[in-house]
């Protein structure tokens, strides 16, 4: 999964610089122009770095920093500091055991990415093993409040809690790294809890996930339709937290359970097992077909060739010889996976783009 860094300066350009360098760079990046909105922001979820501006319109980057150090959650996280040289000399000296690096502005934008690559690399080979009883949770809810909310309850219980905004950043997550729970919002738009746990339900190696479906709402036609589409609980968002802590537990007992034949899991490996050669994205080679169509997809660079070359194997053709003629044939089963992520005008939309592709491919002379 991509490192999420998070950026908290006032200048619209330096957010777009670095937006649009870090992206580039293979980082996934949250913008704030203010120091209320970077709390808000380190409150709702993880992040993997953090870049701070030391002048900011309603406080200061150091205050911000002192508050990450100070909490257990959040002291771990590498901090970068983005500062003039005389804010340097007047309001950092000092105090550098704050931040893993300071940096003056005008930055030199390759070394920021060099930088924040290797604090990144580093807080992961650093990173203390998960105690005893701790599990990996996937929480989904358009609400920050409610998300911010239900991490920090399972948090309580040592658990690394991982959030998504929407159904669709879920799947997104889910196709890049295993949980060992999932807790769904019912209500949220584009994609709700029902539908994006049905297509947890039918991705490889995620369908026994065992899964909740939270909600506000009082309907048994609701409870009804969650059970059908697979979920293994379903609790009300007023429930007390160490309710809802107990019922999740519950829950992760039963992934310790013996799992269905792996003949039944649509071949997926093991939790933990590594994944044959024959599962894995071919090696990209730009500008060839396959890249071509991998960005066709619309989805991120690993996400988009392991979706394709999956569907390209489930219809019997190995990626790394794909024809045109290859791609139109296997699109039922890319359309197929492509119904995993995005809604179905948004998959008539990427599969005709394919299509195309393949056409355009198949001319002589092409």
């Amino acid at each position: 999964m991509k490192p999420h860094v998070l950026v908290v300066d006032d200048s619209l350009t330096v957010r777009m610089d670095l937006r649009g360098a870090l992206g580039a760079a293979g980082f996934t990046v949250t913008t704030c122009e203010t120091m209320r909105a970077g709390q808000k922001a380190l409150a709702e979820r993880r992040f993997d770095l953090a870049l701070l501006d030391v002048i900011l319109p309603d406080g200061d980057g150091i205050e911000l920093l002192r508050e990450i150090r100070a909490k257990p959650e959040l002291n771990a996280m590498p901090v970068i500091v983005l500062s003039t040289e005389a804010e340097v000399k007047s309001r950092i000296r000092g105090i550098t055991s704050g931040a893993d690096e300071y940096i003056g502005k005008p930055y030199d934008i390759a070394y920021v990415i060099r930088r924040a690559r290797s604090l990144c690399e580093r807080a992961q080979s650093t990173m203390p093993p998960c105690p005893s009883g701790c599990r990996k949770i996937l929480a989904v809810d358009d609400s920050p409040t409610f998300l911010a909310m239900i991490a920090s309850t399972l948090r309580e219980d040592g658990h690394d809690v991982v959030l998504a905004r929407s159904g669709f950043e879920a799947l997104e997550m889910l196709a890049v790294q295993s949980v060992d729970c999932v807790v769904l919002d019912l209500t949220m738009p584009d994609l709700d809890g029902i539908e994006t746990l049905r297509r947890i339900r039918r991705m490889p190696g995620r369908d026994t996930i065992p899964t909740a479906i939270l909600t506000g709402s009082e309907g048994a036609r609701e409870q009804r339709e969650a059970v059908a589409a697979g979920s293994d609980d379903y609790m009300r968002k007023t429930m007390p937290p160490d309710q809802i802590r107990a019922r999740i537990r519950a829950l992760l007992r039963k992934k310790q359970e013996p799992q269905p034949p792996r003949s039944e899991r649509a071949g997926a490996p093991k939790t933990g097992e590594r994944r044959p050669d024959s599962m894995r994205a071919p090696p990209v080679h730009e500008g060839s077909l396959f890249a071509r169509a991998a960005a066709a997809t619309g989805l991120t660079g690993m996400l988009a060739r392991d979706m394709l070359a999956r569907a390209l194997r489930r219809a019997g053709i190995e990626p790394t010889t794909m024809s045109a003629s290859d791609l139109l044939r296997a699109m039922p089963t890319i359309r197929e996976s492509l119904a995993m992520f995005y809604p179905d005008d948004e998959v008539a939309r990427r599969a005709a783009a394919m299509a195309a592709l393949a056409n355009v491919e198949a001319r002589p002379g092409a």
